[in-house]
């Protein structure tokens, strides 16, 4: 029996989704974008606090199965089926309701990098390379990434990056901020753990609204954001968890949140 394309672990409030084609350096394909939504809904289910994105084996992953381009020809519909596979995939990233990390070890090209991008938080090897070679064989970017690569390093920097296709080494990528932070190969699942772990010690309920206000940022207007700033606040304050963080400040302890 083959391999699923991806693989959903939990331990206590951090899931990991992982990319399971190790043997095409999980190149994507219709049922690994599946897999992937499948796997950020079952976390949802599951009220975990944080997801790690990663892949299997020597890469994050490496973009478009060429090889399945190649054999299969694809009706007008199906390709359209596929593009927004593709799509749905990197927006279920960018909008789950709790923080999702990009573990980028090896190699993270064209929807990999789109992908990596969508997550919160990227963390890569030093030697990690990430690019955006669509342009270069005819094809075109995807997963928003015209909207978070320039979110992070700005529009004129976005595009040079696509259209001269460069290549980042993670190191490089972490000076630039298009990604959050590189590691020594060695020390990057303990530098996911590391964070993953603080994240999950925050109150859940803060963190959605976070992630969902900064997700309309360049849509609001500020008045806008100033109003969804305080109904997100009196939310938080109808809640235990804002109590419990009351108590532990005032009985200098670490809090225990329930996302209640």
């Amino acid at each position: 029996m083959a391999e699923e394309p991806t693989r959903y672990e939990r331990d206590e409030d951090v899931a990991r989704v992982r990319l399971n084609r190790p043997d095409s350096l999980n190149a994507v394909t219709p049922a690994l974008y599946e897999g992937i939504r499948d796997g950020l809904k079952r976390a949802a289910d599951d009220d975990v606090r944080v997801v790690v994105l990663e892949g299997e084996g020597r890469a994050f992953c490496v973009g478009a199965d060429m090889e399945n381009h190649d054999e299969v020809e694809r009706t007008q519909k199906e390709r359209r089926e596929y593009v927004w596979q593709a799509q749905e995939a990197a927006k279920a990233v960018q909008t789950h309701p709790q923080p999702v990390i990009a573990k980028v070890q090896g190699y993270a090209i064209g929807a990999g990098a789109e992908l990596a991008l969508s997550a919160d938080f990227v963390l890569m090897g030093e030697d990690a390379e990430i690019r955006f070679p669509e342009v270069s064989i005819g094809t075109y970017i995807g997963g928003g990434v015209t909207y978070t690569l320039a979110a992070r390093v700005g529009q004129a920097r976005a595009k040079e990056l696509i259209l001269s296709v460069a290549s980042l080494t993670g190191a490089e990528a972490a000076d630039e901020g298009v990604v959050t932070s590189a590691h020594p190969e060695g020390e990057l699942e303990a530098a996911v753990d590391e964070l993953a772990e603080e994240l999950a010690g925050n109150a859940p309920i803060p963190m959605t609204f976070a992630k969902e206000q900064f997700g309309r940022v360049g849509q609001a207007t500020r008045d806008d954001m100033l109003t969804a700033e305080a109904e997100a606040l009196l939310a938080c304050m109808a809640t235990d968890d804002w109590q419990e963080g009351i108590d532990a400040f005032a009985e200098d302890r670490e809090p225990s949140f329930e996302g209640v």
